[in-house]
């Protein structure tokens, strides 16, 4: 089972036990926000990325990679996600992973570094748990052994 999954049922129940009942509507609209609008995501990015560069498991993934370009892409994309103004304008994720033989192991860590990094800049977990929903379709496009 992917991370992605286990990770927003992990975090789903953790938010349940120790949140306060938060209305669906007010979490919604500011999920851009409590992830610090772009500042605070482009903050994520850059720390999520260091981590994945710091990885073992997955560096050499990225050995080839314009890291400059890979941080704004994401910056983007995240800010989309969470109901930012940004558009992510790049290419889809098959065509970015076509040819890396990206596996399920791989990808599992990925994801545990970009949890890290939501962590580390104190993003609640509702805006993360919907960062993580919305990425989690992509698993499809990027693992492909």
């Amino acid at each position: 089972m992917s991370i992605f999954r286990n990770a927003i049922v992990r975090r789903a129940a953790v938010a349940i036990v120790l949140s306060l009942p938060v209305s669906a509507a007010f979490a919604h609209d500011n999920y851009y926000q409590q992830f610090g609008q772009k500042p605070g995501i482009k903050a994520v990015v850059n720390r999520f990325v260091g981590y994945v560069l710091a990885d073992h498991r997955i560096s050499h993934y990225f050995a080839t990679t314009d890291i400059p370009n890979l941080k704004a892409a994401l910056t983007d994309q995240f800010c989309q996600e969470e109901g930012g103004p940004c558009k992510y304008t790049g290419p889809s994720m098959a065509d970015v992973h076509q040819g890396l033989g990206v596996n399920e192991t791989a990808f599992n860590a990925l994801v545990a570094d970009l949890i890290k990094g939501m962590d580390r800049q104190h993003i609640p977990l509702d805006a993360q748990n919907n960062l993580l929903a919305k990425l989690a379709p992509m698993e499809s496009q990027i693992v492909t052994r």
